[in-house]
């Protein structure tokens, strides 16, 4: 999931008779609430706060000591609509850097069969010849030029991508300095602007590949129900 450790002291530096830490998440039952001391912001932790609204919606409650038996299962509006439009939707759907989907993306061998992969990705099934058609043309455009060779010209950039640099840690300890908040909205704020795309592919193809698999998550079958 690519979220922080569930602690408020990264660095460490506590004894280890006052430092929790339940570890970083790989499922969902890992997380935890993710309220904090009044809810400072400099304790904030925003990639696992954009997974807990996607859970949130679909019933997962972080309250631990109000355990429940019984989960909601009745479909409602909040669960097409954090995945339509919640942060998490632009990490589901962006072909960043690393990403399966740029690699779909870059392997694929005709616009047919990446739309089959897409399919196979994230419903578990081939779409239909209906779905096919207009989603493969749409991927058309540009396919046969989608990657950039490292001798193309154009002034898109090319690899290796460049890096923001890195941010001074905020930890307990060091929570309530001035520049403590300031430096935790810049992390929200470059958290908001997702991974990095792949500069393997150019641009506008690369747009209508995304809009093409946000399409496809937004399916209802896509809609879990617990």
């Amino acid at each position: 999931m690519d979220v922080e450790e569930f602690t408020f002291d990264p660095d460490g530096r506590r004894l280890f008779s006052n430092r929790l830490t339940l570890g970083i998440p790989q499922r969902a039952w890992m997380f935890a609430n993710l309220a904090n001391e009044r809810d400072r912001p400099s304790l904030s932790l925003p990639r696992a706060r954009a997974m807990a609204d996607i859970m949130e919606a679909f019933g997962w409650n972080g309250a631990r000591q109000n355990p429940r038996t019984d989960r909601e299962s009745s479909p409602n509006v909040l669960q097409p609509g954090v995945l339509a439009n919640g942060l998490a939707a632009v990490w589901l759907t962006r072909a960043a850097v690393g990403s399966g989907l740029a690699e779909l993306a870059v392997n694929a061998s005709t616009p047919d069969q990446l739309v089959d992969s897409i399919f196979l990705r994230y419903l578990g099934r081939l779409p239909k010849p209906a779905e096919r058609t207009p989603l493969a043309q749409a991927l058309t455009g540009g396919f046969a030029k989608r990657v950039i060779s490292l001798s193309d010209t154009s002034p898109i950039p090319q690899l290796p991508v460049s890096q923001l640099p890195a941010l001074p840690r905020v930890t307990w300890s060091n929570h309530l300095q001035s520049d403590a908040n300031t430096i935790s909205v810049e992390l929200e704020r470059r958290v908001r602007a997702g991974p990095p795309s792949d500069p393997r592919l150019h641009p506008e193809w690369r747009e209508v590949f995304e809009d093409v698999v946000w399409s496809v998550i937004n399916l209802r079958e896509f809609v879990w129900v617990p």
